[in-house]
């Protein structure tokens, strides 16, 4: 039993439903994989390839992204309703949404998803902010603000804990194999930079290209990763970002491993995609010769 990582799909773009399709029928039979969201906004499109995936793989496990809380094309009056009623297609395909242990003896390890949003800087410190020179808060061009929409009314809570209080049975749950968690969003503002620029760490001052989009607006929550250590994960897988990573942070894993768009992977903003999803675990084990990159 092997475990394998993907995230940000975005199959209504042709050209990554093709991807998806050409996935190979007989190679993940017996393993388990772990999609970490953006998979589609469209539940047609989002049905498709979770069936097709569930019928390539032993056990397939999904959080949903931003981009499924989309409401472009949807009778849903709110976005918590349609990650509702996501979760719902899940159960229905049997595709995973809860913790769960696959493999047995040794080799059995514990998939334990779990779900978020991000925070703004003006929402809360435990945002993953860090300043832009040039940055005007200006969020116009992300599609978020146009095609999502919360439950409005005095005392409603933050976006972010209304996923964070769904993972609390998690954090009380005790584990007795290793744990791979997975999340879309992001839970340490160091996943957002290559390697070679910072290494593990940030330093005091982070220095950014002047202008334009600023991601950390819109990136993850820290008390996500507050949750993965609470749980005790040898692994995190995320997504969101579009740039892949293997990075080992204070003694955790952080796997990203995104399809993204046709354009982010024609100029190489996405690297290290190889020809399928990531193996993050094999054989109760970490996979032999990979060290921290990208």
């Amino acid at each position: 039993m092997r475990v394998f990582a993907i995230s940000d799909l975005h199959v209504d773009f042709p050209e990554n439903m093709a991807w998806l399709r050409s996935l190979s029928a007989q190679d993940y039979v017996g393993d388990t994989l772990l999609v970490a969201g953006d998979v589609c906004h469209d539940f047609g499109k989002l049905e498709e390839a979770l069936r097709r995936l569930r019928e390539k793989f032993a056990g397939v496990f999904f959080v949903p992204g931003n981009h499924e809380l989309w409401l472009t094309g949807s009778d849903c009056p709110d976005s918590l309703e349609k990650f509702d009623r996501t979760l719902d297609l899940c159960r229905s395909l049997g595709v995973e949404i809860g913790s769960k242990k696959v493999g047995e003896g040794a080799a059995a390890v514990w998939v334990v998803p779990l779900f978020a949003w991000y925070v703004k800087p003006e929402e809360g410190a435990d945002s993953l902010f860090l300043p832009n020179n040039g940055d005007r808060g200006d969020l116009s061009g992300w599609g978020d603000e146009r095609f999502v929409r919360w439950p409005s009314g005095a005392g409603a809570p933050r976006a972010a804990d209304c996923f964070l209080e769904r993972n609390l049975p998690h954090l009380k749950r005790a584990y007795d194999a290793p744990v791979i968690s997975f999340s879309h969003f992001l839970p340490r503002p160091e996943l957002m930079f290559h390697l070679e620029a910072f290494g593990t760490s940030l330093p005091p001052r982070v220095r950014f290209a002047r202008g334009g989009f600023n991601f950390s607006r819109v990136a993850g929550t820290r008390a996500l990763d507050e949750q993965i250590r609470t749980i005790g994960s040898r692994v995190h897988i995320h997504g969101h970002q579009h740039r892949n990573r293997w990075r080992t942070i204070e003694g955790i894993l952080y796997v990203s491993h995104c399809l993204g768009y046709g354009r982010e992977r024609a100029v190489g903003l996405i690297r290290n995609l190889d020809n399928g999803p990531k193996l993050v675990w094999e054989r109760g084990a970490l996979p032999a010769g990979q060290t921290d990159s990208y």
